[in-house]
This record gives C-alpha cells, structure tokens and sequence, in this order.
C-alpha cells in the first residue's frame, strides 16, 4: 500500500462519516473539486459508485458499507505500527491535536494547558473545536479528532478515558433578586425563568436539569436561550432568571458579577469531567504525552483525585495488545 493509496483510504473514512463531498472537503481543508476527484478515484479503486446523491446526503452503496470496516482496521493496524515505532520528543515536536471541549470544560482545563505547553512544547499546537456528540466516536475513531474532553455520563464502551476532576452543579441569580434571599426553593426553581444556552455548550447539565424536573411530573417552561454561558452573568443582573451550572464556573462568574450562588432544590448528579480517546490512538507517544499533560494541568489547577484510567471492552482491548 503507497502513500497514496493511505490518504484514499483517509478520505473514503471521512467521506463515509460526513455522507457529503462539501462537509469532508471542509474536514480535510481541501477544495471540492478536489474531495470530488478522490471520490472518483476511490471508485475506480474499488469498482463500485461507494457514495450516490440521495436528497441532501450521499447514500452508501452495500459495497461500500461492506468496505468501511475493513478500511478503518486496515488504517487504524497502520497508524498503530507506526505509533508504536514513531518517537516524540515534545521539546521539538510541531504536531498539532484536534481536541473537542465544550465551553465550560475549555474555560476550565485550557489555560493551564497552554501556559504548559509554551514551556514543554513551546511548538505543539493544540485547536479546541465544538464538540459535535453525534460525530464524535467516528471523528476519534477515523483520526478527525485526537480526543474528547467532556461530561459523558454514559460514554461509548469501547472509548478510553480518564478522570480529570469532579464538579457539583448549582444555581445563580442576582444578588438583588426580587425574591431569592440566599436559599432557593423548590417552588421558585420551578416557576422563575431560566438561562439556558444553545448548542453543545451545556447540552449535559440541560438535559440532567430536565430529567430532575421530570421525575417530579413537572417541566421548566420558562426559558432565555443564549449563545454563550459567558453572556448568563450580565443577562441574571436586575432581573428574576435564574441559571444553573457548574460550581467553579459559578465561583468564577461570582468574582466579577453581583451573583449569590444556590443550593439547588433538586437532587443532581454529580459533574465528572473525563478525557475520552479511541483504542487506535492508545499507545501513540504524542498522545500519551498530551494525555498525561492535560492530567497533570487539571491536578494542578483543581486537585483531587486524578488519573484513573478505564478500559471497556477488556476482551477486545487485551486483543489488540
């Protein structure tokens, strides 16, 4: 197999996720043109149309569904050969890693990533991007993204990860509520408006808040939806919204905004932040490397207990090894 023939076999794997030529050749940054003519080579490769125009997607043809998993072992046996064999010295390396984080796990974890990265690695570039929960296991399965820093309260099985820190949520509003004097009922958590936030940003903490709701037969109807978490602070001033969150985040938005933090009226599940990462990028020294950095960053900036590594699908795991 020539270079060439690997980077088909890349495109084909994205192509196969996105099931659209425009959103693989914004992934791979190239031209559509250019995404269109690896298409028409990997036909001529394989014998068959693979990906056909259905409505607004592009529909797998049997063969090439047949061929998606065969192609990803075969590039995921690759990219584990040469990890193993690959040395990375983070002093001189000028690799980048493509990381998911939502708002909150960025705000939390990211500055202290940088200040030591431009000490160790002063060349290393790591990109945050919005997480996209639908895409993310085949984005960390077919290289796209290099891991997934995230609240998953029920990761995907075969997904490595490790504990970064724990958080609890609670509830903010103005110190000079109209009604809420240090103590939030459950009544008034109910009835007052909330500031939620579009997107992936708090999509976890939106969707425990509401399974809580629901298990009392109740709904929150009163909703301001926003962009940015950063914009709830100001939007709580003067008024009766209230908002719910993680408590470092609350702490640090209490620092700058007249906000009282709350006990919320409610039992919620604890918040546990992980970094999450597929099998074929496990033994990659690079990875292994930011892995252990960003462990260390969240033990240095939060403290706890950090590090604990845990691996699902033990059989297929030992397997691989």
């Amino acid at each position: 197999m020539d270079t060439n023939e690997l980077r088909l076999l890349r495109v084909f794997l994205v192509l196969m996720s996105e099931r659209s030529v425009s959103r693989t050749a914004a992934r791979l940054q190239l031209s559509q043109p250019a995404t269109s003519h690896l298409l028409a080579q990997l036909r001529r490769l394989f014998g068959d149309p693979l990906l056909l125009r259905s409505k607004n997607t592009l529909a797998a043809t049997p063969r090439a569904l047949d061929l998606e998993t065969q192609v990803r072992r075969l590039v995921e046996g690759f990219d584990s050969l040469v990890a193993l064999s690959a040395a990375f010295d983070p002093a001189t390396s000028r690799r980048t890693f493509l990381v998911t984080a939502p708002e909150y796990g960025e705000t939390m974890l990211l500055p202290e990533l940088i200040r030591r990265l431009r000490t160790e690695a002063p060349n290393v570039r790591v990109e945050v991007h919005a997480p996209d929960p639908d895409r993310a296991f085949d984005q960390l399965a077919n290289g796209t993204i290099d891991m997934r820093i995230a609240w998953l309260r029920s990761p995907t099985p075969t997904l490595r990860s490790m504990l970064l820190f724990d958080d609890r949520l609670v509830c903010i509003a103005d110190t000079k509520h109209s009604l809420i004097r240090g103590e939030l009922t459950l009544e008034q958590f109910l009835s007052l408006p909330h500031a939620r936030t579009l997107g992936t940003s708090h999509a976890t903490t939106v969707r425990v808040v509401n399974e809580a709701v629901a298990r009392l037969g109740r709904r929150l109807e009163r909703s301001f939806l926003l962009q940015h978490f950063a914009t709830v602070p100001a939007a709580l001033k003067g008024t009766d919204i209230i908002a719910t969150l993680p408590l470092r985040q609350a702490r640090e938005f209490a620092a700058r905004h007249p906000l009282q933090i709350l006990e919320p009226p409610l039992p919620l599940p604890l918040v546990r932040y992980g970094v999450y990462w597929h099998e074929r990028s496990h033994n990659d020294p690079g990875h292994r490397w930011l892995r252990r950095t960003i462990q260390r960053s969240a033990k240095e900036q939060w403290g706890g207990e950090n590090g604990t590594v845990t691996r699902r699908a033990a059989v297929r795991t030992a397997a691989m090894r």
